[in-house]
């Protein structure tokens, strides 16, 4: 999907700083504070106007510090992003009863879940049924999940990649493992995985959340 995305630029109401630390937006918008009712500050507009607070001159007249950037141009970036995509992700544990608990957890969500960004949520069932055995004994026992053009006929073997214990041979180190999801202060760990692949059985199924 490729997302023409714009930001900045556009219009934008006045705060009290504004007002108070430019006396050039305080005569543009004396008028219009005057006749208004109620409130005045945070529903006052000037056409074309934007404060930048990093960017301060002195007026050349006066010498009052002043905004020296009152308009600015929208960014533009170009967005590629995958869509109409399956993957099966995996969860291996030893405790049924915690399984259970995210499976429930992902169809039942407090929140709006979301694949790379907001406007991509998943569509359809999330959890499919627990299996017994590994990961890959798992994803040998079942068909690949149907493509746009139906089901995947063609016998290949896919690719599974299944996170290992440190030390393990053949092991991949991926430093991407959260341990902080604070803004200020984000922390990873590393995680190790190995690239496998998996031949899928002959008696292997279809998923249960595929109708």
């Amino acid at each position: 999907m490729h997302d023409y995305h714009t930001v900045g630029a556009g219009r934008f109401p006045l705060r009290p700083r504004d007002i108070i630390t430019d006396h050039r937006r305080a005569a543009a918008v004396a008028a219009s504070m005057e006749a208004a009712e109620g409130p005045g500050f945070g529903h006052h507009e000037l056409a074309g106007w934007y404060g930048a607070p990093k960017k301060i001159t002195a007026d050349s007249v006066s010498g009052t510090l002043v905004s020296a950037k009152l308009s600015r141009s929208s960014l533009i970036t170009e967005r590629w992003y995958l869509s109409d995509a399956a993957f099966v992700v995996g969860l291996e544990h030893q405790d049924r009863a915690l399984l259970e608990e995210v499976s429930y957890a992902l169809e039942h969500p407090k929140r709006l879940l979301w694949l790379g960004r907001k406007s991509c949520p998943p569509s359809g069932t999330l959890a499919a049924e627990i299996l017994p055995g590994t990961i890959a004994t798992a994803f040998a026992a079942k068909l690949l999940l149907p493509g746009p053009d139906g089901p995947d006929t063609s016998g290949r073997r896919p690719v599974a990649w299944i996170q290992v214990p440190s030390g393990t041979r053949g092991a991949l180190r991926v430093n991407d493992q959260p341990v902080s999801f604070d803004p200020a202060r984000r922390a990873h760990v590393t995680r190790w995985e190995t690239r496998t692949r998996i031949t899928i059985a002959p008696t292997a199924t279809g998923w249960d959340i595929i109708p």
